[in-house]
């Protein structure tokens, strides 16, 4: 009996052990910052994601207890760290697959549809509701495994964000909206258009902390100009084309806050970058072409617009849009014929016949 308690103790010993080693590894550097300008002072290995977004998340609502959740992100990894290490899958690549099961399975944590609602970008709010979109449940995912040293990276496409495991040897795409599904480069490439031969591109790269954080405050930038907050939304957006300066989206959602204060040419100039790291969004003609018809340019506005419809010819705000052109160019026969079409791809849409 004697022998196998010691043998016991000494099992229990080592993964504790084994368990500490793990924790010890947790990026701590950051751990001291109390506002995201201190996290931005930070080299981008001493940023600690999830305390960083919690920052945040107090930014932008004071009833946030900071605390409480980084208690929680401790309490989630050292669960976690205790699986690994019963498993004796530390520093493996096989060690993903117990992240998954737990957080997704166990932890009951999935995908929303939409980001309709503001709040959904969050760390508190996916840890409350435990749900999110790409960006935000990727935000978890990493926070996560920063505390467990796992080799994972933020990773971007237009329009979406996914994380990446990569240790040098192994590598592998992790979708956070599939429950981590592993999903191939291929997939990305076809499904999120990215462009190609694009000088310094940020697309389908493993991003360091600093650059997933500028992909943050490009989404972050939204939802305060969605709520009207233009002050906000203009501070955040420049953050993230400062950290992440070939992030298109960014840079067409900045020109869309500079429009909004009526700095028409700061705008363009947005929309032009925008372009260049990604002409494959029509979003981006269209609105630059709203810019140059504020400014009584109904052509070269007309001509934006017509590339936004031949790059997506059921844009049916670009139709009605470029309708606004013909008019202010006196065209009314081709601003009625602009109007049908977009009448003929959606009947139920009042505006077009308004």
């Amino acid at each position: 009996m004697r022998k196998y308690i010691i043998l016991l103790i000494t099992a229990i010993m080592t993964l504790t052990t084994t368990v500490q080693a793990l924790q010890a590894n947790r990026p701590l550097a950051g751990s001291r910052a109390r506002s995201i300008e201190q996290v931005l002072r930070l080299r981008p290995e001493e940023i600690e994601i999830g305390r960083a977004a919690l920052i945040i998340s107090q930014q932008w609502s004071d009833e946030v207890l900071g605390h409480r959740y980084l208690a929680k992100l401790d309490y989630m990894s050292d669960d976690l760290a205790y699986k690994i290490a019963d498993k004796g899958l530390e520093n493996s690549p096989a060690a993903i697959n117990i992240l998954n099961d737990y957080l997704f399975k166990q932890q009951g944590y999935k995908p929303i549809d939409d980001a309709d609602d503001p709040d959904d970008l969050f760390i508190h709010t996916v840890m409350d509701n435990r749900r999110g979109y790409c960006l935000s449940l990727s935000i978890l995912y990493l926070a996560i495994g920063e505390r467990l040293d796992m080799p994972l990276y933020g990773v971007v496409v237009p329009g979406h964000f996914f994380v990446r495991y990569d240790d040098g040897q192994t590598k592998f795409n992790i979708e956070t909206t599939a429950s981590g599904a592993i999903v191939d480069d291929e997939h990305y490439l076809e499904k999120f258009d990215i462009p190609e031969d694009i000088d310094d591109s940020i697309y389908m790269k493993n991003l360091n902390k600093r650059q997933t954080l500028g992909c943050f405050f490009n989404n972050l930038g939204n939802v305060y100009f969605d709520t009207g907050d233009l002050d906000q939304a203009e501070l955040a957006l420049e953050r993230s084309v400062m950290i992440n300066p070939t992030l298109a989206e960014a840079r067409m959602n900045l020109g869309n806050v500079y429009l909004q204060r009526k700095m028409v040419n700061d705008a363009i100039h947005q929309y032009q970058l925008s372009a260049r790291y990604n002409p494959n969004e029509p979003k981006t003609y269209n609105n630059m072409a709203n810019a140059y018809l504020s400014r009584e340019n109904w052509r070269e506005a007309a001509r934006l617009y017509q590339k936004a419809i031949d790059m997506d010819p059921d844009f049916i705000d670009a139709y009605r849009n470029l309708a606004s052109a013909y008019m202010d160019g006196g065209n009314y026969r081709a601003a009625i014929e602009q109007l049908r079409i977009a009448i003929s791809i959606d009947e139920q849409d009042a505006i077009n016949y308004y």
